[in-house]
């Protein structure tokens, strides 16, 4: 293998230019980060949503049934007396 000498400049050059590409890394890190977190908040807000509307949706097919048990209930009594 041959390898060529680099001069001094162009070693501090090349240091250089790893900084930055691991100061540019970093930077892709944190912004990855905030977006997943980003991302999370909103899918976890969507869920909370979708499950309050799931619940209300329960709450109002549980007074349907009620009414109805109720109206069941009336007939009965009709049909006893």
């Amino acid at each position: 293998m041959h390898y060529s000498k680099c001069s001094v400049s162009e070693i501090d050059s090349l240091k250089q230019r790893i900084n930055e590409l691991e100061t540019l890394l970093e930077k892709e890190r944190e912004s990855n980060k905030l977006n997943l977190e980003k991302v999370k908040t909103e899918n976890y807000d969507a869920l909370e949503a979708s499950q309050t509307r799931y619940q209300g949706e329960l709450a109002i097919q549980r007074e349907n049934f009620q009414r109805q048990i109720e109206k069941l209930k009336s007939q009965l009594q009709s049909f006893q007396v």
